[in-house]
Order: structure tokens, then C-alpha cells, then sequence
């Protein structure tokens, strides 16, 4: 069985035509969604509550908000205890095109276990980024999340895979965090997902995570999922940033192990970026 996790935070609409579009990707394989609400403010809608009541959903709500791992890990939980064999993580903003799901599983059979991560597209169907194909130690961060990065465009490609065919299979070092699959033992070893940061960075952590343990974590292009970005972030650009800030911090501190001074020019960076951008605003 396929257990696929889905975090809510107030956008009940895009979670209702998330699960929806499961329903219609034709797969072999039985699957159960287990629905996380993130101690939303509004009260979930009739056709929600209607739809989980005619379907196997599993609803969990939490009685607060702790961020993306905290939520997450609720899920895998259940998931685990209902011996899932593969555990599909997704944001509720995402929509599942036919045969997405059954591809990526079938992919994990073929390569006995580990992560994949789908070819993610915006609504339009553009290709998006949704990997990177080496560490993100700090020469990337500097070189490809802050202001330098509008001066390595092609090392910036190459990071995120995007010189590759966007509908071919390789090797990455992580893959997106709003959308992968990974196997039960793999489920099992990364459980719970480290809880220190609230939004950002999750997906770096889970990459060194699975370099450590030896563990493949794969893109594969004939699975794909539209990626409705910023349904809940962009609702408050101020708390965005201050994730983006302190779970950089987080990051660098505790997994890259930066010097004090090199984690104070990113908080000054952060900040300052923060202060143009409300300006803007």
C-alpha cells in the first residue's frame, strides 16, 4: 500500500483538488491518504468533510502548528503503523498527473528502495527545479541562494539538474521536498524528520541524511506533478522570510558546521534582504 502525506495549513480548496487528482493518476497499487491539518484558524469545508467520509482518508489534525517536519512526521507515523510499504510525502498544493504516483513506486521497486522525486512543473507546464546534484555545502549557498546567484547562471543549472533531460532518470543528491517518494525502510530511517526547522531546508537535511546512511535518492522525469507554489507562504512574505532566515541558521550550524562569523553574515544578509523586500511590498 501507498501512503501518501499531506500537510494542510488553512488552504482547504487546494487540499481538496490535491486529493482529487490522486484519485484520478490510475494506480495498481491500493493507497490510503493520510490528511494533516496544521491546527488551521478556518474550519474545514462540507465538500472536504464529505469527500473523507466516502474515501479512505485518514485525518489527522494537530493541535498546533509546528512547521513542515513536525506536521509531516504525524503522518509518516501513522503511515508506518499502517505498514505502508511506500510513503509519498506532498504538499496540498500540489496536482497529480496520470500515472505519477504508480511511476514513481514502480521506480522504487526497480531500484529496491530509497528516495525519487517527480519532474515538477508550474501550471503551465514549464519545467521547474526540483533537485540538486551535489551537497549544498556553504561555497552553494553563497553561490546559489543569495544575490550571487544572477552571476552563475550555468553553475546554477548544473546544481539543479537543469542541463539534464528534464524526462530522463539520474542520480541527484536531493530531490524537492514538496513532492517524494520513499520506500518503508527508508521511511523508517529517516522518522522522524528533524523538527528544528519550521519551513526550507528540509530537503537538504534529508540529502545528507541519506549520503550518510549510503542510501540513493533518484529524479525521474516520467513522473509528473504540477506545483502550485505559494498557496500558504505567500500569504505572509515577512514570516517567510524569517524561515528561509532562521532555518538557514539552522542548516549551517548544525549540519555544515559554519563558523559564527560565516552564520552572522547570512543572518545580516537575510535581514537586510528581508527589510528590502517589505519595502517593496
Amino acid at each position: 500500500m501507498i501512503g501518501i502525506v499531506i500537510l494542510n495549513y488553512e488552504t482547504w480548496d487546494a487540499t481538496l483538488k490535491c486529493i482529487k487528482s490522486i484519485e484520478k493518476t490510475e494506480n495498481t497499487e491500493s493507497v490510503r491518504v493520510y490528511l494533516i491539518d496544521n491546527a488551521s484558524s478556518s474550519d474545514m469545508p462540507v465538500a472536504l468533510k464529505q469527500y473523507i467520509n466516502d474515501h479512505d482518508v485518514v485525518y489527522i489534525s494537530s493541535k498546533e502548528n509546528r512547521g513542515y517536519a513536525a506536521g509531516n512526521n504525524l503522518g509518516i507515523r501513522k503511515a508506518l503503523e499502517d505498514q505502508c510499504g511506500y510513503i509519498l510525502i506532498s504538499n496540498n498544493d500540489i496536482v497529480y498527473r496520470k500515472k505519477s504516483i504508480e511511476t514513481m513506486c514502480e521506480f522504487l521497486k526497480e531500484k529496491h528502495g530509497g528516495i525519487v522525486g517527480p519532474q515538477v512543473v508550474d501550471p503551465q507546464g514549464k519545467h521547474q527545479p526540483s533537485v540538486a546534484m551535489v551537497k549544498t555545502g556553504m561555497k552553494e549557498i553563497f553561490r546559489f541562494y543569495t544575490v550571487l546567484k544572477c552571476f552563475q547562471r550555468k553553475a546554477m543549472m548544473k546544481y539543479q539538474g537543469m542541463h539534464l533531460q528534464k524526462d530522463s532518470q539520474f542520480r541527484v543528491f536531493h530531490v524537492s521536498g514538496c513532492c517524494f517518494m520513499m520506500d518503508g525502510q527508508t521511511a523508517e530511517f529517516l522518522y522522524p524528520l528533524d523538527e528544528n526547522t519550521f519551513l526550507y531546508d528540509e530537503e537538504l537535511i534529508i540529502g545528507i541524511k541519506m549520503q550518510q546512511a549510503n542510501k540513493q535518492t533518484w529524479y525521474n522525469g516520467k513522473a509528473i506533478v504540477e506545483h502550485h507554489h505559494g498557496y500558504t507562504t505567500q500569504r505572509n512574505s515577512a514570516f517567510m522570510q524569517k524561515c528561509i532566515r532562521d532555518s538557514e541558521q539552522y542548516y549551517c550550524r548544525e549540519y555544515l558546521h559554519a563558523p559564527s562569523v560565516v552564520l552572522r553574515v547570512l543572518y545580516i544578509y537575510r535581514n537586510v534582504l528581508a527589510w528590502i523586500r517589505g519595502i517593496k511590498i
